[in-house]
């Protein structure tokens, strides 16, 4: 496919936006990420996305708290981890320290994803009062 013909299948490709109500949202996924300020993702799994996360970034330790606890079940913990570098093509295009929240929260995701059965990462982009959970998929 030359690029003529990518740019043509991306201009008629369609992004669906499903509705999906909150208390559903750890049942169709095992990992939600969120992009901090100050270089800081915050990760969120249940065992079976703990095991994922854990095989990429070994060290970590798993937490919980009252805010948590009240929206999810027992089995999801959160973490946070602090961005020091970048992969090189990233960093080309974007230097760390210039780096958006939603920008390193979406490289921790797709970086998760590829170990993750499809569509099982989610990542928030967005404001607090106008926050979207995505999902990618790299079938």
């Amino acid at each position: 496919m030359n690029r003529h013909a990518r740019r043509v299948a991306a201009a008629t490709r369609k992004e669906t936006t499903l509705q999906i109500p909150t208390n559903q949202i750890n049942q169709l996924c095992d990992i939600k990420v969120d992009g901090k300020v100050g270089q800081i993702v915050m990760i969120a799994a249940n065992a079976k996305g703990r095991k994922i996360k854990e095989d990429l970034w070994p060290d970590v330790e798993w937490a919980t708290d009252e805010l948590h606890a009240s929206a999810h079940s027992s089995d999801w913990l959160f973490t946070h981890i602090r961005m020091t570098k970048l992969p090189p093509h990233l960093e080309e295009k974007v230097p760390l320290a210039f780096a958006s929240p939603d920008a390193l929260g979406f490289a921790v995701a797709m970086a998760l994803q590829r170990r993750a059965e499809p569509r099982r990462v989610i990542h928030f982009t967005g404001p607090v009062d106008d926050i979207k959970a995505n999902f990618r998929c790299l079938a």
